[in-house]
């Protein structure tokens, strides 16, 4: 959006009533829009009775004319009531612009489901509907098709959204949209209502009754992460069933809401977040679909983004409740309407695992993972797979050192001064997600200060007595950030000590470390037989058999492990893969003779392990 605007907007008073009165009256006036019977838009429009209110609305014009020129089209009015609700609400209603395309082809999607003739009656619903983008699409799409007046199309939507601003903004868009076509009646009936959908009972409305459920459910479920969910929300997730795997985000519920609410004939088209087909959480929503043999035609935009501002990866997905298959394929945004119904794959539910994620991929790449699983042991059998530290403060414990003595760190804190640290209290650590090879090491080896005891073999916290004692300049360091440590989980835990680490794991991790990223575009994998080395911002293979760490590194760095990764890992942008416990463990680690063993210890160029290990795994991905 123009930063002109932006610039404004967010200049202006944060009432709700003032912005849409600001918005709605330059729409209006930049349009030549004539109100003379709508109640709801004619009460909003600002008039010079207001002096205040007048004259921002003469300066936002002149801004809109600036960008726009002399016409705002419906779609940069949605756009600018997306953007006036705060960052902190959208944190927590998942409230996100859904892009006009995106719209438009679900929008056709869900109603090509039905004869044209029947539009006029279909039952539709936006269980999520913001500020009424599905809808205004809907109107689009149903009058470019049929002759309908839109309180009749109207009196057929059906929306629920969490936020009453929302419900007022949806009313005033369709609305407007009605009165600038042509048709400015008195009053508009609308079916909106401010609920939360985990609590929402459809049944309290007669027509949902009469119609046993919608036709049609559409739109953008919240996108919030399991730990930003408002309490009110949390409690009403285990009414579902679809959350009770895992940490359950909010859009993963709407699934089950929406399917339930649509009637035997229903369809349901969302874009909505990609990783439920693999995730932890994702697991009771794929039993339940599973259970259920409902159809799913899945379009995945892999790590490309839809949602501007949001690092969220998408795709579309349509629903029915007949008992078939999934229909899977990949796209770009851009590409949508190119899309053949030959460019999908069809899966078998029965050939999917629901625990651990659905391999949605050609017969030929299907027939490899599946190879490669079965082969050997699975990775996460073999080895622990460690998580790093995690002091949930790192600019206070790992320090920034600008020189040393004999007994001392001097370390550059955030806050400017140089501070004095024991050497004693310290241990290295290392940050995997920057290291790219051993030669690194050294040079990338931090300092940490640990304030740790081991007390029978196991790493507590020390004493804050102790820790005065024995180490004062560090523990006056710490106390310096002690308002800073406190902030660390938004204040609500109690730690064993003010000065403890934000979580108790990866404390003493003894072994040589085969050490590597959260996410990469090729495979990283370092080698430190340093015992004692700590790690964080990554993860470690852990053993005190260094040679094992030897072999299974050139598995890890070779073609076949990266082929299983590109294929069922979680994508990022730049051709970035997500390498955590749960996308690894299952990687099959081929069982070696002790001939193979020396031979593959041998090798050391990379096409040639490539060669060795494709043949030994029977497998082919040129």
């Amino acid at each position: 959006m123009n930063t002109q605007i932006t610039s404004f907007l967010k200049k202006y008073p944060v009432d709700i009533l003032k912005v849409n009165r600001l918005l709605v009256s330059a729409y209006v006036s930049i349009n030549n829009i004539v109100v003379e019977h709508n109640t709801l838009i004619r009460n909003l429009l600002i008039t010079d009775e207001s002096i205040e209110e007048f004259n921002a609305l003469n300066k936002f014009q002149n801004i809109l004319f600036d960008v726009y020129g002399e016409e705002v089209s419906i779609e940069k009015l949605i756009e600018l009531f997306e953007f006036v609700i705060s960052p902190a609400e959208k944190e927590v209603n998942g409230a996100v612009y859904t892009p006009i395309g995106i719209r438009q082809y679900i929008t056709k999607g869900v109603l090509h489901n039905f004869e044209v003739a029947r539009w006029s009656e279909l039952q539709i619903a936006d269980i999520s509907c913001g500020c009424g983008g599905f809808f205004i699409s809907l109107v689009d799409y149903i009058r470019s098709q049929i002759n309908i007046e839109y309180s009749e199309l109207y009196r057929n939507f059906f929306g629920v959204d969490i936020e009453q601003y929302s419900i007022d903004r949806t009313k005033i868009l369709l609305s407007l949209y009605a009165i600038q076509n042509g048709e400015d009646i008195q009053e508009f009936n609308f079916n909106l209502y401010r609920a939360n959908s985990l609590a929402f009972d459809w049944n309290t409305i007669g027509v949902f009754r009469q119609n046993n459920g919608f036709d049609i459910v559409i739109g953008n479920p919240p996108y919030v992460g399991s730990s930003k969910i408002a309490d009110s929300s949390k409690k009403l997730l285990d009414n579902w069933i679809v959350t009770r795997s895992g940490k359950a985000d909010l859009y993963i519920p709407f699934f089950q809401i929406a399917i339930e609410c649509i009637n035997p004939n229903g369809i349901v088209g969302y874009i909505t977040v990609n990783n439920f087909y693999r995730s932890l959480n994702g697991r009771a929503f794929r039993t339940y679909m599973s259970e259920n043999r409902y159809d799913l035609k899945m379009i995945d935009f892999g790590a490309e983004q839809v949602f501007k501002g949001r690092s969220t990866y998408t795709c579309i997905c349509f629903i029915t409740r007949n008992q078939r298959s999934i229909k899977y394929t990949k796209s770009s945004p851009k590409e949508l309407d190119n899309i053949k119904e030959t460019d999908y794959i069809e899966l078998a539910y029965d050939d999917l695992s629901d625990s651990k994620g659905w391999l949605l991929q050609k017969p030929l790449i299907g027939s490899n993972i599946k190879k490669i699983e079965s082969t050997g042991l699975p990775l996460g059998k073999c080895f622990d797979i460690k998580n790093g530290f995690a002091t949930l403060k790192n600019d206070v414990f790992v320090l920034n050192i600008v020189r040393e003595d004999q007994s001392y760190y001097y370390t550059l804190a955030s806050d400017g001064n140089i501070y004095q640290i024991e050497k004693e209290i310290c241990r290295d650590a290392i940050k995997p997600n920057i290291l790219k090879s051993e030669t690194e090491i050294v040079d990338k080896t931090e300092k940490l200060l640990f304030p740790y005891t081991n007390i029978n073999g196991k790493i507590c916290p020390m004493t804050e007595k102790d820790f005065h004692t024995d180490y004062p300049f560090a523990y006056k360091y710490l106390l310096n950030f002690k308002d800073v440590l406190s902030t660390r989980d938004k204040g609500k835990r109690k730690y064993e000590q003010w000065f403890a680490f934000g979580r108790s794991q990866a404390l003493n991790i003894v072994g040589a470390k085969l050490l590597f990223p959260y996410i990469a575009n090729e495979p990283l994998f370092v080698l430190s037989n340093q015992q004692d080395l700590l790690f964080y911002n990554g993860y470690a293979l852990v053993s005190n058999n260094l040679k094992s760490l030897e072999i299974i590194q050139k598995i890890l760095k070779s073609k076949v492990f990266w082929y299983y990764i590109q294929h069922t890992s979680k994508p990022y942008g730049s051709d970035y893969f997500a390498l955590a416990k749960n996308y690894i463990k299952d990687f099959g680690v081929i069982q070696l003779t002790a001939e193979q063993e020396i031979h593959l210890y041998k090798l050391n160029n990379s096409n040639e392990i490539d060669d060795y290990l494709t043949s030994l795994y029977d497998i082919d991905i040129n």
